[in-house]
């Protein structure tokens, strides 16, 4: 029987907790051939906290755990027994293999943190007075006409000569007044 990805349904916050059993279970049971893969989808998110990057590592299905695993009347229990499991998701009465292409789109498979969905999470926002850090217009002042979370970027506009001049520079480039 084939290896497949199936997506198992936990409480929320307990995946890591899960995992651990699912990988006891596996050790005293000899099932290594059974279930060979487990993984809690998580996306890197970058934290600006005093104008300085922090990676966080956030995850990105709150309560599923993703089992690569022979599916079978027999090895199903094992895993919907652990506590804190609620279950297999399903369609109808039948539990369905994940899409390969899906689960390789979920998986944070780069150890350095660096990940292919970066999101920056800031406290600046629209019209807030900042002070720029570095650049042509550095420690000038400016008000926050756009962020922009997905690329780290924020447009402010600084007033040169009697006019607003908008200007885009990263997230940690500027300080919140």
């Amino acid at each position: 029987m084939a290896q497949k990805w199936y997506a198992l349904s936990v409480h929320s916050g307990k995946e890591d907790f899960v995992v651990e059993k699912i990988q006891m279970t596996i050790v005293a049971l000899g099932l290594k051939d059974v279930i060979t893969d487990m993984l809690v989808p998580k996306q890197t998110k970058i934290i600006i906290k005093d104008g300085k990057k922090v990676l966080q590592k956030k995850r990105s299905l709150p309560g599923y755990i993703l089992v690569k695993m022979e599916y079978s009347n027999q090895t199903a229990p094992l895993l919907t027994n652990i506590e804190e499991v609620r279950g297999f998701i399903k369609t109808g009465d039948n539990v369905y293999p994940m899409d390969d292409t899906e689960v390789e789109r979920l998986k944070d498979d780069k150890q350095d943190g660096q990940s292919n969905q970066k999101i920056y999470i800031t406290t600046i926002r629209m019209n807030d007075a900042v002070k720029i850090k570095e650049g042509p217009f550095v420690d000038m002042l400016g008000k926050v006409s756009n962020v922009d979370e997905v690329k780290g970027k924020v447009k402010v506009l600084v007033n040169l000569m009697g006019r607003d001049i908008p200007y885009e520079l990263p997230i940690e480039s500027i300080e919140k007044l």
